[in-house]
């Protein structure tokens, strides 16, 4: 009974993810993906299933919930700014005054803070016009804060729109729910 709820409630937060624009995340990630959730919505939506993922979202509802009740900080804010022809589209995980919480889980500690999440936090920087923005690491074996006060460029941000490097990294490839399907598949 429980797992179900649980599912349900990922399958009806997948489907809150508008698709009207290009996202953050699709910034930092292979940008294949996003051609590949739109193109097949059953393999996007079976990610629910993955206990990483349900894992992941947990902590960022029990981090949100703690940084809202003790910080009063706004959680899950949406924002979007243009650049030329294109809608750049944020919801960070928490606010507080003029700056921004990013919650992240991981598998291990080793070379923490990842190079995409550094990525992630520049761009929100400029974004949201934070003074910096904080990640917060969950892993098995560390809790820490890594501080990103340098800002992404818009020059920056029109490149990464417009790069199709196909995978963005190496590794992405052995996390990737449509590495099954994918002619850009990596071993690595």
């Amino acid at each position: 009974m429980i797992t179900e709820i649980v599912i349900s409630w990922r399958l009806r937060e997948l489907e809150k993810h508008e698709r009207d624009g290009i996202w953050v995340t699709d910034l930092i990630r292979c940008p294949l993906k996003k051609e590949f959730e739109d193109k097949y919505p059953e393999l996007y939506r079976a990610s629910v299933f993955t206990p990483n993922t349900i894992l992941g979202s947990l902590v960022h509802i029990g981090l949100e919930n703690i940084l809202s009740s003790e910080l009063n900080a706004e959680i899950e804010v949406k924002a979007e700014k243009q650049i030329g022809e294109y809608k750049i589209i944020g919801r960070i995980d928490a606010i507080v005054g003029k700056v921004g919480i990013e919650i992240k889980t991981s598998r291990a500690d080793i070379d923490i803070p990842y190079e995409h999440h550094v990525l992630q936090a520049r761009i929100y920087n400029w974004l949201y016009d934070l003074e910096k923005t904080v990640l917060v690491y969950v892993t098995p074996d560390r809790f820490a804060e890594y501080y990103v006060e340098d800002r992404a460029s818009e020059e920056e941000i029109l490149k990464l729109v417009l790069e199709k490097k196909a995978p963005r990294y190496d590794w992405e490839c052995r996390y990737c729910h449509f590495s099954v399907i994918c002619p850009n598949k990596k071993r690595k």
